[in-house]
């Protein structure tokens, strides 16, 4: 068997890529954009024939729409999706955060905390939006990786958090920074205090804050689906 066979990668292997690149790729655009089957294969270096193939199953996931004669469109996030988003978030980070109490050891919790250190003096974590969403989407992330559960991770991956927050500048846009730091670091303590209980209500509360926030923000503005 020649090397070319051997690493010739799988249907399974191009649909996950095809599916990691126009996730990323959803989180950069605010309007449909065309996706084109051969500039894709391309940029990911494979034949056009698995890319199709990836692109018909995406399709029925609702990730992209495929259009008779006119290639995939991709859609960015809407409020609407980000909603849906959040009343699952509420679920699996509670569930995280439960496991996470369990799990974490004082090197993880002394982790979380350094995550939010440049921002404890009152007004810093407003006054610097980029660097607190960030160390947002990395709280959020340890957080279900200290569940240790690999379901749960690809779930979590296969939205894509960072589009769903950074991205959308939620927490600088409801001017939520010094509630979510405030938030953030009482999970925190849960945690450290090996409260599963504990963690898991204010994990979900936290989420269910930012959906009401959300959901306010859209019902004062109009919706933008």
């Amino acid at each position: 068997m020649s090397e070319q066979t051997r690493t010739k990668p799988s249907g399974q292997s191009i649909l996950e890529a095809v599916s990691a690149h126009l996730t990323a790729l959803r989180s950069c655009i605010t309007e449909p954009t065309r996706i084109r089957e051969e500039d894709l294969a391309s940029k990911l270096g494979v034949s056009r024939t698995p890319v199709r193939e990836a692109l018909i199953r995406l399709d029925s996931t609702g990730l992209i729409s495929l259009r008779p004669g006119k290639g995939a469109l991709l859609q960015p996030v809407s409020d609407k999706d980000y909603l849906e988003w959040l009343q699952l978030r509420e679920q699996l980070e509670g569930f995280a955060a439960r496991e996470a109490a369990l799990n974490a050891s004082q090197r993880d919790v002394d982790g979380l905390r350094a995550l939010f250190a440049p921002f404890l003096k009152p007004g810093a974590a407003e006054a610097q939006p980029e660097a607190y969403a960030q160390a947002n989407v990395r709280f959020h992330a340890r957080i279900i990786g200290l569940a240790d559960n690999q379901l749960l991770e690809k779930v979590w991956e296969s939205f894509g958090h960072h589009q769903t927050s950074c991205r959308r500048k939620t927490i600088e846009r409801l001017h939520r920074a010094e509630d979510s730091l405030r938030e953030h670091l009482a999970i925190i303590q849960a945690i450290e205090d090996r409260n599963a209980q504990q963690a898991e209500l204010l994990a979900r509360q936290h989420v269910r804050h930012l959906y009401q926030a959300v959901a306010s923000a859209r019902a004062a503005c109009g919706p933008s689906d």
